[in-house]
């Protein structure tokens, strides 16, 4: 009997002294970033520590059956028995983290879970998205500035998109297209029969109706994660669905709202994939460099020596003031922009690279589906203005999209197609095995040999609305409310005129393609109809926290 209370006490005491160096080992991935994941981590680790003590307590049993039985007194006896009675009930504590069916604990126990399930090849996936970058400030788009190193690099290994465009020209609806598979009035984001921007109000949040490529990644055994910076990511307009972990550093999610930058982004990012012990996953992360104003750290203090030091690069200084300046000061500002707006994306690209060797130390780069691309681009005063919101030309909806395929994947280096960045969800799906997406089941294509696509794009944030209709040969802007017959269009032949420069729409040129946009705007129109009829649905209530942000951001004005 007694030899067998030492081996009890052996096994308790073995176990719980694995338990606690597990959780130690574990502690010492442990990031501020993700507390519930940190903990989870820890915990597993420990839990597996704990098994460990157990199969070697053995040994210690037999030490201590080996002891000689000590005269102690009977009120000693009793001592030792109930401190013994504890130790085995701690000892055997975490043995509740290996049984399943009780809540949150079983959760633990499904976390502790390490590597795939047996056949199980399908990728990691990692989604990054570059707010407001060009695609022409990229060397592996043309671009001479040597801004991105780290991007051509990552080009060199990827597959490039020559003709990529977006839904729409700024961040909620253009993603909302990318994470539905559907335009922007498909996601639930259009209120029907609305001239102006009041189709895609401040307030808008994403219909619980529509599915979300994470949603799917979920179901189909991703582990998920995003981090992101942009108020209009935030949780409360639904993109939290789908999301086992989920930051917004320029929102109420996270802690950064006032430098919410590339760093703390990047080292987010390399947190996780270094706590996420469960694969395969999906990792997004939003940066929001180069989105103005633009004012990166790493900005050479020569450079900004040659402005005002009291300039902001914010699209309200432009539109409140300086747009009636004198020409000289205009002049200067519009350089201005132009050399921080080149900082910011020196400084993202900067950062982009260090995430990308993470992955790489990590053992996790080559077997990975990794996109590179962009929500929109920006208007540096190509056509008078700045900013994004305001057109569909070129410089907003063309948007860079690299695509390294995971290894053994085999596709074209480049593809010349004119492509939607929204079939960027189905890619990710098909490779996930999973479910299509809202009925929509389009990838991008991986030769020059596949069919060409057409990209529809709706929803200025500001003015009157207009939709864009780009293909191979032609870009078409139609102007639903503004003029008659042909001033209603323009016409672009993007063969000789990809900065649309020429407006062909007093000619024959693309007529067809000017009934067939007139067509997919009064569809956009009925599906806003049959979505929601009433401009309240789907709103939500912005705090006063979240109009200081949007203001900074200079949406909301002065």
């Amino acid at each position: 009997m007694r030899r067998f209370g030492s081996y009890l006490t052996a096994l308790a005491a073995a176990g719980l002294i694995g338990f606690f160096l597990g959780f130690i080992v574990g502690f010492r991935e442990w990031a501020p970033a993700w507390l519930t994941l940190s903990l989870l981590k820890s915990v597993r680790t420990g839990a597996v520590a704990w098994l460990i003590g157990i199969a070697l307590s053995p040994a210690l049993g037999f030490v201590l059956s080996r002891r000689h039985p000590s005269s102690a007194t009977s009120s000693r006896r009793a001592g030792r028995v109930i401190a013994r009675a504890a130790l085995i009930t701690l000892g055997l504590a975490p043995a509740i983290l290996w049984l399943p069916g009780l809540g949150h604990i079983g959760e633990m126990r499904k976390a502790a879970a390490i590597g795939r399930r047996p056949g199980d090849h399908r990728p990691n996936l990692v989604l990054i998205t570059i707010d407001a970058q060009r695609a022409d400030y990229l060397g592996a788009y043309g671009s001479s500035r040597g801004l991105t190193p780290n991007l051509d690099a990552f080009a060199r290994d990827a597959t490039r998109y020559d003709c990529a465009y977006a839904s729409s020209p700024w961040t909620l609806t253009s993603l909302a297209a990318l994470f539905t598979s559907l335009p922007p009035s498909g996601a639930g984001l259009k209120t029907p029969h609305q001239k102006t921007g009041a189709w895609y109000r401040p307030a808008a949040k994403l219909p619980e109706d529509r599915a979300l490529l994470s949603e799917l990644l979920q179901r189909a055994g991703y582990a998920t994660a995003a981090d992101l910076t942009n108020v209009f990511l935030e949780s409360d307009r639904g993109w939290t669905r789908g999301f086992d972990y989920y930051r917004n550093e320029g929102g109420a999610d996270g802690t950064n709202s006032d430098n919410a930058i590339a760093r703390t982004l990047t080292r987010n990012g390399l947190a996780w994939l270094t706590l996420n012990w469960r694969q395969p996953y999906f990792l997004w992360l939003h940066y929001l460099d180069p989105h103005c104003p633009y004012s990166s750290p790493d900005t050479p203090e020569a450079l900004r020596a040659r402005y005002p030091e009291h300039w902001v690069a914010r699209r309200d200084r432009w539109y409140y003031g300086i747009r009636n300046a004198p020409a000289k000061e205009q002049a200067l500002f519009k350089q201005f922009c132009r050399d921080m707006y080149a900082e910011e994306v020196r400084y993202a690209d900067k950062w982009v690279g260090e995430l990308l060797r993470g992955l790489k130390a990590r053992g996790m780069y080559d077997d990975s589906l990794i996109v590179i691309t962009a929500d929109h681009g920006e208007e540096l005063f190509d056509r008078g203005g700045m900013d994004h919101g305001h057109s569909l030309h070129e410089e907003v909806l063309h948007v860079p999209l690299l695509v390294k395929w995971p290894k053994g994947v085999a596709a074209d280096r480049v593809v010349t197609h004119t492509v939607p960045m929204r079939f960027i969800a189905g890619t990710l799906l098909q490779l996930a095995k999973a479910p299509a997406l809202n009925g929509a089941n389009q990838a991008l294509p991986m030769r020059n040999s596949q069919a060409a696509s057409e990209v529809y794009s709706e929803g200025l944030l500001y003015g009157t609305e207009r939709t864009a209709l780009t293909t191979d040969k032609y870009k078409i802007v139609y102007h639903p409310y503004e003029g008659s017959g042909n001033d209603q269009f323009e016409v672009y032949d993007r063969s000789s005129d990809r900065r649309e420069r020429h407006n062909l729409a007093s000619t024959n040129a693309a007529s067809d393609l000017r009934h067939h946009l007139r067509a997919l705007t009064e569809g956009a129109d009925r599906t806003a109809a049959q979505v929601t009829s009433d401009p309240t649905v789907g709103a939500l209530n912005i705090s006063d926290d979240a109009k200081r942000r949007m203001r900074s951001l200079g949406y909301l004005g002065k």
